[in-house]
């Protein structure tokens, strides 16, 4: 099974019309930290004429933001990224309206979409990174005799910054001269690292193989740590089955568990856990296939002032007895620390 693109350096122009300073633009907001690919600007009418970093400080790239696609075919970009996730899952006409002029245009078009843009868009160039591999097999246990440590990041609830914990931890790790690998397992991180499986688009019986493929392909660079990123949350009910998947499939050794400090409801009814209990629930689901303990908590504390978060990290340490950090705002190296410490584990029955 062919998991890995041919490397390709390309110039984006990221499609976030109408929301890329709110959460629907995720993909482009990734990029933009965590990419390699130049990106030449962002198309959204409501901004055109500022540029990212005046609207989005912790982008880490600058980039003009112009009104239409029209204008960022002028700065020569080789794809445009549609870097937004609608309400409904769907492109508007008008949206795809300007895809079809870039695709025109010769530009290939990047979209991490459920809706296949491959099929509404023929004759043009279109990867669709949602497309999962046609050949993914059942879990075979063979991710249990992996040499690299694996960390699987997971969550209190959906959204909570799982992503971006992985790869603040991939970072770190790099920076320490740590050979690691990332294993992305959702658009965004695909897009990024240029290679992956959605697991959100894998027919269910086959989410725990497709985890444990990536976990396999990833071995073979002979990394020191694989960092696995995680989906969804067990106390989700729209995407706990995915999380499941993901947990016994990449046959973590250790687990970064992600919480979002700013309360409320998962969905109506159904209260975020809170994050002691969560981390008791994940250790307990993981070891009836590989023991994988919580050894670090990554939290977002956007909501929260500084003094606020700082209390908060502390108060959460406390509660837990593990690390607590908040890697975006401030570092990654506690969680790397304590992945680092933590030790391989055996499958149940090994």
């Amino acid at each position: 099974m062919r998991l890995r693109r041919e490397q390709r350096k390309r110039r984006y122009a990221l499609f976030a019309e109408g929301c890329f300073t709110d959460r629907h633009a995720k993909t482009a907001h990734g990029v933009l930290r965590y990419g390699s690919d130049e990106v030449v600007c962002v198309v959204d009418s409501t901004l055109a004429g500022r540029r990212v970093l005046e609207v989005l400080p912790d982008a880490r790239r600058d980039a003009p933001i112009v009104a239409s696609i029209r204008e960022a075919l002028e700065l020569s970009p080789t794809s445009v990224l549609v870097g937004l996730a609608p309400a409904g899952g769907r492109l508007p006409e008008e949206w795809m309206e300007s895809l079809k002029e870039a695709a025109a245009a010769g530009v290939e078009i990047v979209s991490g979409l459920h809706q296949r843009l491959g099929r509404e868009l023929p004759g043009a160039k279109v990867w669709d990174v949602r497309e999962p591999p046609e050949d993914i097999p059942l879990f075979s246990g063979e991710g249990f005799s992996v040499e690299p440590k694996v960390a699987l990041t997971v969550g209190t609830d959906a959204a909570v910054g799982k992503m971006t914990a992985t790869l603040e931890v991939e970072r770190a790790a790099r920076e320490a001269g740590v050979k690691t690998e990332f294993a992305a397992t959702g658009q965004t991180g695909i897009v990024v690292s240029g290679w992956g499986i959605c697991v959100d688009a894998v027919v269910a019986d086959f989410i725990a193989g497709a985890a444990e493929q990536l976990v396999l392909e990833a071995a073979r660079s002979d990394p020191d740590l694989i960092l696995v990123e995680g989906q969804g949350s067990l106390a989700h009910p729209a995407y706990s089955g995915v999380t499941l998947g993901l947990l016994h499939g990449s046959c973590p050794d250790c687990l970064i568990l992600c919480a979002d400090l700013s309360g409320g409801e998962i969905v109506p009814g159904v209260p975020r856990p809170e994050v002691s209990r969560a981390a008791r629930l994940y250790e307990e689901v993981a070891a009836l296939v590989k023991p994988a303990p919580v050894v670090a908590i990554s939290a977002n504390t956007s909501a929260l002032s500084k003094r606020e978060a700082k209390e908060a990290l502390g108060a959460l340490s406390d509660e837990t007895g593990l690390p607590a950090a908040d890697p975006l705002r401030w570092s990654a190296a506690p969680i790397l620390e304590a992945v680092l410490a933590a030790p391989k584990t055996k499958a149940i029955g090994l």
